[in-house]
């Protein structure tokens, strides 16, 4: 039977092809939303890629930016620059590293700005906390949106945006920047640096000039604490390939020399591993959130952990871990430590003409020729005195630069400067002073009978003796034209002698006694002379050709080779009404008690006394007059450049007025007129270093004074010295000693601290420190002047002085703390870390790096800043 067409089996399924249809459909449908959202993908893939192509080339754009700003900044290399780094007008690229608080508000008080922001970068309110990507407020697409930004990533403002400039997206966009650059010369130097330990009695072989007696072991200890025995054997250990207690850890004066003199350039296979540029990244990431993720070498060896996003959105909590307020319990130590800073011994002008560099370095004066010297001189003199007559200036070098080299040679030979209309003498050893004239007369039958004596006193046990054919007497008679001139002998003991011109019937010799109280008896191990080589007798000569007369004068002459004429040691002018009119025997002294001499202190006609020849016995002290000048050539080099203050400004002879001052006639270094000597003159020279360069300038891990938080300059040499105080008064001699308690301690951590806050506070008030010499206008640092102490480094505990003095508050005292750390710190630097955020647009895609620049090789104006890092940092999780 036949199947009728067009019908279906009742046993077929039915709906099928509608099914088929459906699903067709869909997938049809799904693909092409597939297609769709590829294509959107990819678009936004090359968007994203085209985007961050075009905010590495914005970032290119500021980089450059401020590579160009720091190598227009070098002194030398753009004219008329600014000597010194410190955040003000002259600097408008720096940042402080540290807020301060005003009223219980907190300010920064300048964020960076390369010439593009023309709103407020001064004492900027900090009122806002700023999320990670919060939109930038610029209703009227300005440049400068007067918008606050957070460059370093903390959520804290911290800069400013503004538009990069000659720089847009492929669409049209304009980006936008936030940038802010901190100094590194503010932070301490991990690498460099390592502890100051006063009671250490062997310095560990360590320079007084060296970086590693910066204190860095401070970022280890806990709040107000001092650091541990394990704290200094982790830093030594890890800087050691972790060879902790090993002989190459211990050994400082090997790691200086082959770590820090190489700069970090350390020649495998080394005993040390310095930290490097992942060590700094980490402590630089975010200001002061610590990287969970990431732990460094350096996080070992300080107190570095602990402070990680999200941060609290409370200011108040906030500020004690970027300043260190009134305790230490918050403080985020990892904003003050670096494991790469750096800056030169640069001179603000070219001096030196046997060096091939287009910038001036600093003359070391330990090395240096009285020529180079000179020039150094004139140019320091004229850059803190620009009205300074040139004539003048070149009269004032000549003297102070044959001072300066006579102080430091080792022989007794005068240095003389004679291409000036006048000679300049050095003052040189041996130091020699008349320092007792005397008569006497005897009237009888036949007459008047008159007898002479001269005594010469020489303060210093460790001069020797006058030269007979160099040193000579000569007495000036003004009602004659023929100058008795006598050639010492010395012969009567170390430190006096006697010229007698005796008549046998007026004699003068009962009034001579050679004895010394202050002579050691073990002088050949401590000044190497023999007591007993002296005949402790007086020199005779005639009364008929040795005689005086009030009006005349006395002279000590010295001959000189390479002088036209002797030089005049001293001289007195014989002064009227002391002279006997009848029988009797007088003198006049001069006083002579330690550092007086130079003073030239004499008694008037009135203070007359009996003769004591040959002696300290008795003698005349100018109670009126006090004060002491320590004038005693060291015959060594400077240990530190501070020491400038012992020098002679002027002659140091017969030039002096009488009765003058320390401040008068030494270098004073509280004098703004010398100030420039600290631009142009060093004793730490990277040249004197094995296997280092002649024109070399770098030096790693010196502290700028002009950016450094208290922290920091706290942990200077010195700076926690209190002293101890002695029985005395000012302008008095005292023994040695001192002697330390728990209630009173010698070396307290606040007292460091303290003197840290009083620099602060000055260069807040005052402005930038132009030079090192800056820090003597700070009382702080000059406290020990008045504190009655000896301060000798051969006390128990030990103090900063390094002669053997007994002289208490004299200038040497009270340049003390800032002559152990001149060394030590500097007014600029050369090593800059930036802090890069770059937006597309208001509210577009952005990206935040991490730069550190280097600008320690740039020279001239072609030269380009080194970068030595440029990284980028993850959005926090």
């Amino acid at each position: 039977m036949k199947e009728s067409s067009g019908h279906i089996a009742a046993g077929r399924p039915r709906g099928s092809a509608l099914i088929l249809t459906v699903v067709l459909t869909s997938l049809l449908a799904i693909v092409g939303v597939l297609f769709v959202m590829a294509t959107r993908i990819d678009k936004m893939a090359t968007t994203a890629a085209t985007e961050s192509r075009e905010l590495t080339c914005a970032i290119d754009t500021v980089v450059a930016q401020i590579g160009q700003a720091l190598a227009d900044d070098v002194p030398g290399v753009t004219k008329s620059q600014e000597y010194y780094d410190y955040p003000d007008d002259a600097n408008p690229w720096l940042a402080d590293l540290e807020p301060y608080e005003s009223g219980g508000k907190y300010y920064w008080r300048q964020i960076s700005n390369f010439g593009v922001l023309t709103s407020g970068v001064r004492n900027i309110l900090i009122n806002k906390i700023i999320g990670e990507r919060d939109a930038i407020v610029n209703p009227g697409k300005v440049a400068d949106p007067d918008a606050l930004a957070d460059a370093d990533g903390d959520g804290v403002a911290d800069a400013k945006w503004f538009q990069v400039p000659d720089v847009m997206t492929s669409k049209g966009k304009r980006f936008y920047a936030a940038v802010r650059v901190i100094d590194n010369g503010g932070m301490l130097n991990l690498n460099t640096g390592f502890r100051f330990d006063p009671t250490d009695s062997t310095d560990s072989g360590v320079e007084m000039t060296s970086p590693l007696r910066v204190n860095v072991l401070s970022l280890a200890a806990g709040p107000a604490a001092a650091p541990s025995v394990q704290d200094e054997e982790t830093l030594l250990g890890v800087r050691a390939n972790g060879a902790t207690g090993s002989s190459a850890a211990l050994n400082l004066p090997a790691y200086e020399r082959s770590v820090i003199w190489q700069y970090l350039d350390v020649k495998n296979p080394s005993d040390y591993t310095p930290f490097d540029m992942s060590d700094e990244l980490e402590l630089r990431n975010r200001y002061v959130v610590d990287q969970t993720e990431i732990d460094t070498r350096a996080e070992t060896c300080g107190r570095f952990t602990g402070m990680s996003v999200p941060l609290s959105r409370d200011l108040d909590k906030w500020y004690p871990r970027v300043t260190r307020g009134n305790n230490f319990s918050s403080y985020a130590y990892r904003h003050i430590a670096t494991t790469y800073n750096m800056d030169r011994i640069l001179a603000p002008e070219p001096t030196d003409s046997s060096l091939a560099m287009p910038l001036g370095k600093m003359v070391n004066v330990n090395t240096a020729d009285v020529q180079t010297l000179r020039k150094a001189v004139v140019a320091a003199l004229l850059d803190s005195q620009p009205n300074l007559n040139h004539e003048m200036a070149a009269q004032e070098a000549a003297q102070i630069s044959a001072n300066l080299i006579d102080y430091i040679d080792d022989d007794d030979e005068v240095t003389v400067i004679n291409e000036l209309s006048s000679a300049y003498y050095g003052f040189e050893r041996p130091c020699v002073y008349i320092s007792e004239i005397a008569c006497r007369l005897v009237e009888d039958s036949t007459g008047k009978h008159w007898s002479y004596a001269v005594e010469l006193f020489k303060p210093y046990f460790e001069d020797k003796d006058p030269k007979a054919d160099e040193w000579q007497l000569v007495i000036d008679r003004p009602n004659t034209n023929a100058d008795p001139r006598l050639s010492l002998v010395w012969s009567g003991s170390r430190r006096f002698h006697v010229v007698l011109a005796d008549d046998p019937r007026a004699t003068l010799s009962g009034y001579v006694t050679f004895t010394d109280a202050n002579e050691p008896a073990d002088s050949m191990p401590l000044y190497a002379y023999n007591r007993a080589d002296y005949a402790r007798q007086v020199q005779t000569t005639s009364p008929d050709n040795f005689q005086f007369e009030a009006g005349a004068t006395i002279s000590l002459e010295r001959n000189v080779p390479g002088a036209s004429r002797p030089l005049t040691v001293d001289m007195i002018r014989v002064p009227e009404g002391w002279m006997p009119t009848a029988s009797g025997a007088y003198s006049i002294r001069r006083d002579i008690q330690p550092y007086r001499s130079v003073r030239r202190l004499w008694a008037s006609a009135a203070e007359r006394s009996t003769p004591t020849l040959g002696n300290d016995v008795g003698p005349y002290v100018d109670r009126q007059r006090p004060g002491l000048i320590q004038a005693h050539p060291a015959n060594r080099p400077l240990t530190n450049i501070g020491e400038l203050g012992k020098i002679f400004r002027q002659n140091g002879y017969v030039m002096i007025p009488e009765g003058q001052l320390a401040t008068a006639v030494l270098i004073n270094l509280v004098d703004p007129n010398n100030a420039g000597l600290f631009r142009y003159l060093t004793v730490i020279d990277p040249a004197n270093k094995p296997r280092v360069a002649n024109s070399e300038t770098r030096i790693m891990g010196r502290i700028n004074i002009n950016t450094a938080p208290a922290f920091v300059l706290a942990q200077l040499p010195w700076m926690s010295y209190k002293g101890v105080a002695a029985a005395g008064t000012a302008g008095s001699v005292t023994g040695t000693g001192a002697t330390n308690s728990s209630s009173n301690p010698v070396f307290d951590l606040q007292t460091a601290y303290g003197r840290g806050e009083e620099i602060v506070k000055y260069r807040d008030a005052h402005g930038a420190y132009r030079s090192t010499a800056g820090l003597m206008q700070v009382p702080a640092l000059y406290a020990l002047a008045s504190d009655l102490g000896g301060n000798g480094h051969n006390d128990t505990p030990r103090g900063p002085d390094l002669t053997p003095d007994t002289a208490l508050n004299d200038l040497e005292e009270r340049d003390l703390l800032f002559t152990r750390l001149s060394d030590l710190v500097t007014v600029r630097s050369d090593v800059f870390t930036a802090y890069i955020l770059i937006r597309i647009g208001e509210s577009g895609p952005q990206k935040r790096l991490i730069a550190i620049f280097d600008r320690s090789r740039v020279n001239s104006p072609g030269d380009k800043v080194r970068l030595v890092a440029l990284h980028p940092v993850p959005d926090p999780r």
